[in-house]
C-alpha cells in the first residue's frame, strides 16, 4: 500500500498506524489501571478524563494557530514527544496526582497533533479525495490500534503499567523517525509579516473568528462537534466501570477481566477496519456518500445502543450494544471532518481543526463532571444515559447542516 502512494500520502498512514499502536498499547487497559492499581473512585475516574481535556481545551487553539504560523510538521512533532513523555509518566508514577499531572502533558501533546495532521496531509495532497483519504486513515490506525490491544493486553497481564511505559518509548521512537522521514512542500503560513507571538496569535484568531462566523455549515459542523464531546466522555470513562460492577464477566480458559477489556477493545476495532473498508469501497463505487445520512445515522444509532448498554446486565447482550455504540463514532468521525475540510480555508485548516477539537474538549468537560456526579450519588448505568441523551441536539443540527449552502 505504501509503495503505491506518494510520499506523504505514505507517511501520513504509516504515522497513523504506528501512533494508533503506541497510544492503544498504552490505553487499552488504562481504565483498568486507573481502578486496580491507582485505586480511583468513580468521580476520580471521570475528573482524570476531565483535566485531560481541560487540557486539550486550552491548548487547543494556541497549538492551531502555531501549526498554521510556523509548521504543521512540527506542531505534530512536538505532539509526539509529549505523548511519549505523559505516557511514562502515567505508567511509571502509579499515584493519583501524577497521572492527573501526565493527563496534562499527554493532553497538550494531542493538541499539537490535533489539527495540525489533517491540515498537513489535506495540503500535501490537495488532488486527492479528502473522504477517502481520512477513512484510509482511520482504517490503517484501526488496524495499529488492534495490534496495540492485542500487545497492550498480553503487557497487561503480566503487569499493567507496561503497556503505558512501553507506549510512552514507542511514541518517542516515532517522533525521532518522523523527524527524517516527515516532508512539508505545500505549507503557506497564514500570516505572512510577522509582528510577534501574541500579536500574530490574536490576528489569526480574529481572522478565523470572522471566517467561522461567515460559514454557517461550519457553524452548524462545530456545533455537532460540541455534542459529540458531551456525549463522550462518560461513554469512554464509565462503561469499563459498568462491565466490572453490573454484569459477571465470564471467564473462559485464558480470559480473565483484564483479558477481557483487551478482546473487546480489539473486536471493536475490527469492526471499524471492516466498516471503513465497506464505505470506502461505496465512495470508489459512486464516488461520494451522503455525509449527512452518515452523520445523522451515526449520532442516532450510538444514543440508542448507549442507553440499551446502559440498562443491559447480561454480559453478552452488553458487548454487542457496546460494540455497535463504539462503530457508530469511528463511522462518525473521518466523515464528519471531511465534511467540515470542505468548508476551511487552507491557510486556517490547522487552526479551525484545533477549534474543532477544543469544542469537543470543552464538551467532555462540561459533560465529565455532570455524568460523573450522576454516576457516583445514583448509578453508573444512569450516569450512562445522561452521556447518551446529552447528544440528542445533534439529531436537530445534521439536517440544518446538511441544508446550509455557504
Amino acid at each position: 500500500m505504501f509503495a503505491k502512494n506518494s510520499k506523504a500520502y505514505s507517511v501520513y498512514l504509516l504515522f497513523r498506524f504506528v501512533c494508533s499502536l503506541a497510544v492503544s498499547m498504552s490505553t487499552v487497559l488504562s481504565i483498568v489501571y486507573h481502578l486496580e492499581v491507582v485505586q480511583l473512585d468513580a468521580f476520580q475516574l471521570v475528573l482524570v478524563g476531565t483535566v485531560q481535556e481541560t487540557s486539550c481545551f486550552l491548548f487547543e487553539m494556541p497549538t492551531g494557530v502555531v501549526a498554521d504560523l510556523y509548521s504543521r510538521r512540527r506542531s505534530v512533532l512536538i505532539g509526539m514527544f509529549l505523548y511519549g513523555l505523559g505516557f511514562l509518566m502515567e505508567g511509571a508514577l502509579p499515584w493519583f496526582a501524577p497521572v492527573l499531572l501526565a493527563q496534562v502533558v499527554w493532553g497538550c501533546g494531542d493538541t499539537f497533533i490535533t489539527g495540525a495532521l489533517e491540515a498537513w496531509i489535506a495540503s500535501e495532497e490537495e488532488d486527492k479525495p479528502i473522504d477517502k483519504v481520512f477513512l484510509r486513515g482511520s482504517q490503517m490506525g484501526q488496524i495499529g490500534g488492534v495490534l496495540g490491544v492485542v500487545l497492550g493486553t498480553l503487557l497487561g497481564n503480566i503487569n499493567l503499567q507496561m503497556p503505558l511505559i512501553l507506549g510512552g518509548s514507542l511514541c518517542l521512537l516515532l517522533g525521532l523517525v518522523m523527524v527524517r522521514i516527515m516532508p512539508e512542500t505545500n505549507f503557506s503560513p497564514a500570516i505572512e509579516e510577522r509582528q510577534g507571538l501574541l500579536k500574530d496569535f490574536v490576528c489569526l484568531f480574529k481572522l478565523n473568528l470572522g471566517f467561522v462566523k461567515g460559514a454557517p455549515v461550519l457553524l452548524a459542523l462545530l456545533a455537532i462537534t460540541l455534542c459529540g464531546g458531551l456525549a463522550s466522555e462518560g461513554f469512554d470513562r464509565l462503561s469499563t466501570a459498568h462491565f466490572l460492577d453490573d454484569t459477571v464477566i465470564p471467564v473462559i480458559g485464558p480470559l480473565n477481566s483484564v483479558t477481557w477489556f483487551g478482546v473487546i477493545s480489539l473486536i471493536g476495532n475490527g469492526l471499524g477496519i471492516l466498516a471503513s473498508q465497506l464505505l470506502i469501497a461505496r465512495m470508489e463505487k459512486k464516488g461520494t456518500v451522503s455525509r449527512t445520512s452518515v452523520v445523522m445515522s451515526t449520532s442516532a444509532g450510538y444514543i440508542l445502543f448507549l442507553v440499551l448498554f446502559a440498562v443491559g446486565r447480561s454480559f453478552w447482550f452488553m458487548l454487542l450494544v457496546f460494540l455497535l455504540a463504539g462503530l457508530m463514532r469511528t463511522i462518525k468521525e473521518p466523515v464528519l471532518a471531511a465534511w467540515m475540510n470542505d468548508h476551511v480555508d487552507e491557510k486556517m485548516r490547522a487552526t479551525v481543526f484545533s477549534t474543532s477539537g477544543q469544542l469537543d474538549s470543552f464538551g467532555q468537560i462540561i459533560g465529565g463532571p455532570i455524568v460523573g456526579l450522576v454516576a457516583q450519588q445514583v448509578s453508573i448505568p444512569w450516569g450512562l444515559v445522561c452521556t447518551a441523551f446529552l447528544l440528542l441536539p445533534a439529531l436537530f443540527l445534521v439536517p440544518v447542516a446538511g441544508k446550509k449552502r455557504d
